[in-house]
């Protein structure tokens, strides 16, 4: 959402004493730098932003994330859940995300740099099959959800992994009834998952 909407969310969620959970996993993912909200927790005192090491950073291998925010009470409870759930992270994934958090500015450019290099490749492609499909680019992050043309998503993307080895995730399995699927494009390897999805098109001609 724009700006102006994230202010009046928090200032209707404050009026009415209702506590926003935001999640941010993928902030400072935005493919414009413009176009990123402040953090909730400082922007609303009640609020609570999530964040994570496994986005932006692509260190989803430390299994660290975190909660930030201002409500005390919100915060006591959560920790008393923790104490009898996980009790405490890992210490070597600790030390190795506050390590990576400091130098997060270049983690978060090398894996932005990913990402728009796939977009161009992602870009490139719908267009060549617009027939097919219709592409939204996402404003940010490494996830889009298109939709596909012609034919029943789950059956697509059943053939597309059984005959290709190209794995889509069909939005049924989020409720969605568009006939959308789930792609994500930030691995290095997105060009050559692409190919195959481009070769895969061309033995399957779409269906008159």
């Amino acid at each position: 959402m724009g700006k102006a909407q994230w202010q009046e969310l928090h200032r209707i969620a404050q009026e009415h004493s209702i506590i926003v959970f935001s999640d941010e996993v993928y902030r400072e993912s935005e493919h414009c730098a413009g176009d990123r909200l402040p953090a909730a927790c400082d922007v609303n005192e009640s609020a609570l932003s999530l964040g994570v090491m496994s986005k932006t950073y692509g260190l989803a291998g430390l299994r660290i994330g975190w909660v930030a925010t201002h409500n005390a009470a919100v915060m006591q409870r959560m920790a008393a859940l923790k104490d009898y759930t996980t009790i405490c992270s890992s210490a070597p994934s600790e030390f190795l995300a506050e390590l990576a958090l400091r130098h997060r500015q270049t983690l978060a450019q090398r894996n932005l740099g990913i990402i728009t290099r796939n977009l161009g490749v992602l870009d490139a492609f719908f267009a060549r099959y617009a027939d097919r499909f219709v592409w939204q680019r996402p404003r940010a992050g490494s996830i889009a959800f298109p939709r596909l043309a012609g034919q029943d998503v789950d059956a697509f993307c059943h053939s597309l992994v059984t005959r290709a080895g190209v794995l889509l995730l069909p939005g049924t399995v989020y409720d969605d009834t568009g006939n959308h699927f789930r792609i994500g494009f930030g691995r290095q390897n997105l060009p050559e998952a692409v190919a195959r999805l481009d070769d895969y098109l061309q033995q399957s001609p779409p269906r008159s």
